[in-house]
């Protein structure tokens, strides 16, 4: 039996590699303060990386496995992690109090849109594999 990669096999990988990159880098929280402490902001980049890893991690397993029901199961344990993600920043760590600050204006925004895109094709996967199974 062999396995074909579909759309949303990439789709999910490419995301939640976005996801860990970008919070790593392009959409990372604050940086040091002065005194070189760490907002709270930062941690909550910390753990949305960490989410963002196993979202990855998922993705990658998923792309390996050939069995439709594993590959179901894979889909349906992102969605509740990419929610999670989303929840991070802002609402189960508090970010800066500025709206301007990159934490709020950039790190937030971003990663709910990636949390979103994640759930979305996740979903379509879902979706898709009942109507053939």
């Amino acid at each position: 039996m062999e396995k074909k990669i579909n759309v949303t096999d990439i789709a999910l990988l490419v995301l939640s590699a976005a996801l860990l990159i970008g919070v790593l880098t392009v959409f990372a929280p604050c940086g040091p303060k002065e005194d070189g402490g760490w907002m709270t902001c930062h941690w909550a980049g910390n753990a949305t990386a960490g989410v963002a890893a196993v979202l990855t991690v998922l993705a990658l397993v998923r792309l390996l496995m050939r069995d439709a029901k594993i590959r179901l199961g894979l889909s349906a344990a992102m969605i509740p992690a990419a929610l999670l993600a989303a929840l991070i920043p802002g609402r189960i760590i508090r970010l800066c109090m500025m709206p301007s600050m990159r934490c709020r204006a950039v790190m937030s925004p971003a990663v709910a849109v990636c949390a979103v895109l994640i759930i979305a094709a996740a979903g379509v996967d879902i979706l898709m594999r009942r109507k053939k199974g």
